[in-house]
């Protein structure tokens, strides 16, 4: 009886190599069939920004891991904002977005569709992330886990977040002019570290920044790095964007910008590094970041620009494989009712040089370099949390370690972060 209970619940890992599959068959067919839409090379590009504060009037449930488990914040330390590039050639439009949030959840993006819809976007030309901060605002997962990270669901929560997104999106299209950019790559080895292998594993140290700047003199930028957000205790009830929004904060400040934006980078496998704890750490690492970009962002010419493109793949996976033991999983009955079923997929945004690539994952810097680059003038930038979310995406090298990126959070198996890389590979020489 009790062997008959186990197996309703537990059954063999699968490890059949994923291009023998039939769910790599039908993604890989579906990008070869890709054609880009004809861009438009004679429009310069016009850019507008905007930016709206999402800190709630009162206490509301928090998102992240460690001991808070829902609770509602107790304090606002910082005030937490949602901000919206918008790209404009001709005809064709996209927005890039980013959230002071843990992740873009799966209920705001389902969301966003329906209200942004007659505003002429949809997932196609809709770019998601967010910065990762562990200590932002929850509500809005609606299966066990998620409330468990999250809080009880809000749908109040997530419309609101959902209306203040589509409030930028319109403040940043209406502020659209010319604008010039500049992308560069800074190094801040100083700043993270690899915390799934230490110095035995590979680290993505820099940041990436793309300045803009109108014809009226207005500047912005964006940027990434790849340090998760996890300087402050796992106890902590204040609100606060963490060191992006420390980061941003600065940066506004010193080079007089209108708005700057933090993107999550490939953060699957890379922590924070800088002296002293809780807040001290916080904004010790804002300020190194800081001073970096501050140091290096003179030296890039920003130019006019013309092409625009965008685009969204659906990624078809096989069955979950939350494990329980090395070579045993949960069956995917159960991971269903634990953390729900939804569509997953890369997004793609190209403005002129810059190529964004978005994941539903939190996606390994380690597989950065496995990322193919066509040519010294397309600039690849990977960002983590793209409006959905499959666990953590790391190389299938560590599949075994028995860490919590490897072994608790990786949701479908030890190809994945190998399948994800080939298909991103394949979407950038398709949009060559």
């Amino acid at each position: 009886m009790l062997l008959g209970c186990q197996s309703c619940l537990i059954q063999k890992l699968d490890t059949t190599p994923y291009q023998q599959t039939a769910y790599y068959q039908q993604t890989k067919t579906s990008i070869t069939a890709f054609e880009p839409a004809p861009a438009t090379r004679t429009d310069t590009l016009r850019i507008g920004w905007a930016k709206v504060n999402i800190t709630p009037a009162q206490p509301e449930p928090m998102a992240g891991y460690g001991k808070r488990k829902g609770k509602k914040y107790e304090q606002v330390h910082d005030s937490i904002w949602v901000r919206a590039f918008v790209f404009r050639s001709g005809s064709q439009k996209a927005a890039w977005v980013t959230a002071d949030l843990l992740i873009m959840p799966m209920s705001v993006t389902a969301r966003l569709q329906e209200i942004l819809a007659d505003k002429g976007y949809n997932l196609k030309n809709l770019f998601l992330t967010a910065t990762h901060s562990h200590y932002s605002i929850g509500g809005w997962g609606q299966k066990p886990a998620g409330r468990i990270m999250a809080g009880k669901y809000s749908a109040k929560i997530v419309d609101k977040i959902a209306q203040s997104i589509l409030q930028a999106i319109v403040k940043a299209e209406q502020s659209a002019v010319p604008a010039a950019m500049g992308y560069q790559e800074i190094a801040a080895p100083a700043l993270v570290y690899n915390r799934l292998v230490g110095s035995k594993g590979y680290i993505d140290s820099f940041i990436r920044v793309i300045q803009f700047r109108k014809k009226t003199g207005e500047k912005a930028l964006i940027c990434t790095y790849s340090a998760h957000p996890t300087s402050v205790a796992a106890n902590d009830l204040r609100l606060t964007a963490e060191y992006p929004g420390a980061l941003v904060q600065l940066l506004e400040q010193r080079l007089q910008l209108s708005m700057a934006a933090f993107g999550a980078g490939a953060i699957g496998s890379h922590g924070p590094q800088a002296p002293g704890e809780e807040y001290t750490k916080v904004n010790n690492l804002a300020i190194g970041l800081a001073d970096k970009i501050e140091a290096e962002l003179q030296d890039v010419s920003l130019t006019y620009e013309t092409g625009l493109q965008s685009a969204y793949f659906p990624i078809s996976f096989g069955k979950p494989q939350w494990r329980l033991k090395t070579n045993r999983r949960f069956r995917p009955w159960l991971f269903y009712a634990v953390f729900g079923k939804y569509p997953a997929g890369l997004s793609m945004l190209q403005a002129g040089p810059v190529q964004f690539m978005g994941t539903p994952c939190d996606f390994s810097g380690e597989l950065l370099p496995e990322i193919t680059v066509p040519n010294s003038k397309r600039k690849i930038v990977v960002t983590s949390f793209n409006g959905s979310y499959i666990g953590y995406v790391t190389p299938a090298k560590y599949y075994n370690l028995k860490k919590y990126e490897t072994h608790d959070m990786n949701f479908f198996g030890p190809y994945t972060g190998t399948y994800l890389t080939e298909m991103i590979n394949l979407i950038i020489q398709k949009s060559n």
